[in-house]
């Protein structure tokens, strides 16, 4: 059964007060602290209707969400879990969500070359903790293309700063005719991975992709470039360049 955002809120916050019993609950507070918790979290001003949170609490009563929760009424008005140590927090994970824990956790740990990945690591790290400790014989069923060995890879995260803030480059480059390489400024707008390979495409005065056109190249006589036209110009320049070295022949 999905659930919205502003209901797992609600869900979460009757059961902190439920937990919390140094004082009493009542409907009325209940409904005032999950109408506090709206406001903090999303902004929401309207409040929260009487018959929503009674609602709220018969659901976290069943099993349909799978909390199942033991929430009973005291002197018929005030509300109290009935085990003093439950909380929806600690109900135990399903085959289904451990699935889901699984594969995000695979998908994560392809995140290497990002300053980010060190706080990510030991969230994976805990994720793979707690799907071990539940399901120790889990067989992973997504594989993700990868090159840990790739060269450059050092270079993704200064490149990805860069175009976050807008900054210039300035980088060496030598193209396949140039017999030294060359210093130029270099203006990066985006960071693609394609066929396991990491390209950036900018500009120097007008858009250039270098890995793509190396790329392209390397296709040779199998590779017919259609659009756009500056592009197709520059593949065209640089395959009549390339045929003069065999000159004579």
């Amino acid at each position: 059964m999905p659930i919205n955002k502003n209901a797992l809120i609600r869900y979460k916050t009757i059961d902190q007060c439920l937990q919390n019993r140094s004082r009493k609950w009542t409907l009325e507070d209940l409904i005032d602290a999950c109408r506090k918790a709206l406001y903090e979290y999303e902004g929401i001003e309207k409040g929260v209707s009487r018959r929503t949170v009674q609602a709220d609490i018969q659901l976290m009563r069943s099993d349909k969400l799978g909390y199942n929760a033991p929430i009973k009424v005291v002197d018929k008005k005030y509300y109290t879990y009935e085990e003093p140590k439950y909380s929806i927090t600690n109900i135990p994970l399903t085959t289904q969500d451990l699935e889901k824990l699984n594969e995000v956790s695979e998908i994560l740990k392809q995140f290497k070359g990002f300053s980010h990945f060190g706080d990510l690591r030991v969230m994976v790290q805990k994720l793979e903790d707690k799907i071990s400790a539940t399901r120790n014989n889990l067989r992973p069923v997504i594989d993700i293309e990868k090159n840990d060995n790739l060269k450059g890879l050092e270079y993704i995260e200064i490149i990805f700063q860069a175009i976050r803030r807008k900054e210039v480059l300035e980088i060496w480059y030598q193209s396949f005719k140039a017999k030294r390489p060359g210093k130029i400024l270099f203006h990066p707008y985006l960071l693609k991975e394609y066929r396991n390979r990491w390209f950036v495409i900018g500009s120097k005065g007008e858009g250039h992709n270098f890995e793509l056109e190396r790329e392209i190249l390397g296709f040779g006589e199998g590779m017919k470039v259609l659009s756009p036209d500056k592009l197709k110009k520059r593949i065209a320049r640089n395959l009549r360049n390339a045929s003069h070295n065999y000159d004579g022949l």
